[in-house]
């Protein structure tokens, strides 16, 4: 019976001892696995887009009220051309600019506005990607600038530059283009609207970094219509998609644990 009650003892001190070093061990893998995000608070961003249409330059900047919502204010500069418009140049003659045949104006498109970003998916605290969904709207303008073109007078044999007119020119005296800001003093703006929606995602691996690339669609539209090309109907408003790569800085405010 000694040498039972001994052998309980024994059995106990070591059931005691391996509970110690399973509580020791688990409370050593709470301290290496505690990792600290930085939150921040507000965000600043440069975008650089390629569209279905043209190309454009844009800023953003937000605030973050928590890690998963974002309200930000937005400017863009987008440069639009018309699906039909394809640039050419006349083969019969030396040292000419390129032309788009057809096209009346150059237009681009000068937009800002209020935006809501909403987080999806959060970046693992070892990194990885964190994937945003976004909403923007606001005002719009229009600058549309007419184009002109080098043309040949067969009454002097020279060559002159003159605006764009496709009831008298065509391929016959167009000798080519004659730049895209030559006719900018005659430039005319309609105000309208855009919005703009679409999923980003940022893969920068510090906290107060941004680099992101945003997937989305945009639509345009502006009053009175613009007949951007030749012998094709005004176009009520311009529907596009967009890819851009997005840089910028975030500003941070505190730690929480993870």
């Amino acid at each position: 019976m000694r040498e039972l009650g001994s052998m309980r003892m024994f059995t106990k001190k070591v059931l005691l001892a391996m509970l110690l070093a399973g509580a020791f061990f688990v409370s050593f893998a709470q301290e290496v696995g505690e990792y600290y995000h930085d939150v921040t608070d507000k965000e600043w961003d440069f975008q650089i887009f390629v569209h279905t249409a043209g190309f454009g330059i844009g800023y953003q900047h937000g605030r973050t009220p928590d890690i998963y919502n974002k309200h930000f204010w937005e400017v863009q500069l987008m440069y639009n051309q018309h699906p039909k418009s394809v640039r050419s140049i006349n083969s019969f003659y030396a040292n000419v600019r390129p032309i788009r045949y057809g096209q009346l104006y150059t237009t681009f498109f000068l937009q800002g506005g209020y935006g809501y970003q909403r987080t999806l998916h959060q970046k693992p605290y070892w990194g990885g990607v964190q994937v945003n969904y976004h909403l923007s709207a606001g005002p719009a303008l229009c600058i549309a600038i007419p184009n002109y073109v080098e043309v040949l007078n067969y009454n002097t044999g020279f060559s002159e530059i003159v605006r764009y007119n496709p009831e008298i020119h065509n391929l016959n005296n167009i000798l080519g283009g004659a730049g895209m800001f030559t006719g900018i003093s005659e430039t005319t703006a309609r105000p309208g609207f855009y919005a703009k929606t679409g999923l980003s995602f940022d893969f920068a691996k510090s906290d107060y970094k941004l680099r992101s690339l945003e997937i989305g669609g945009q639509i345009q539209m502006v009053f009175p219509f613009i007949q951007q090309m030749a012998f094709n109907k005004a176009k009520p408003f311009y529907l596009t998609g967009y890819l851009s790569f997005n840089f910028g800085k975030k500003i941070g405010r505190q730690q929480i644990k993870r």
